[in-house]
């Protein structure tokens, strides 16, 4: 019987609400997701049985399940990401289409590089917020 595939979501969730699980819990889906130990190995590391592993990782998944439908932390930011990036090349497409066959207007160069300076602004707070 094949291995079930990990569902590498939860280690995005554990990411923004690792602080709001037990300690144990969090240690677990660390190992689990982050670390890709084995329920054998986690059940040597707690002195647990595969089972009690499997039950924590289950109980600590529907914890972040829930926390996620009821703050949505993640998919504002996988939105809020996306929508950066979509504005960013949007500025680029413009700068590109400014300078076409007629005379590149200053005003949409300046105003341009406003937008993605403060795009890169916006991204690396966010790369640091993820930190």
């Amino acid at each position: 019987m094949p291995k079930p595939q990990k569902d590498l979501s939860f280690s995005v969730l554990l990411d923004y609400y690792a602080p709001a699980l037990t300690g144990k819990q969090r240690d677990i889906l660390t190992e689990y997701y982050n670390e890709d130990l084995s329920l054998a190995e986690i059940a040597e590391n707690y002195g647990i049985t595969r089972q009690g592993v499997r039950d924590a990782i289950k109980h600590g998944e529907a914890a972040l399940r829930t926390l996620e439908e009821q703050l949505g932390i993640a998919r504002r930011e996988a939105g809020l990401q996306a929508g950066l990036e979509r504005l960013q090349q949007l500025a680029k497409n413009i700068r590109v289409y400014n300078g076409g066959a007629y005379a590149a207007d200053a005003r949409i160069i300046r105003d341009t590089d406003e937008m993605l300076a403060i795009l890169r602004r916006l991204t690396a707070q966010e790369d640091a917020h993820a930190l």
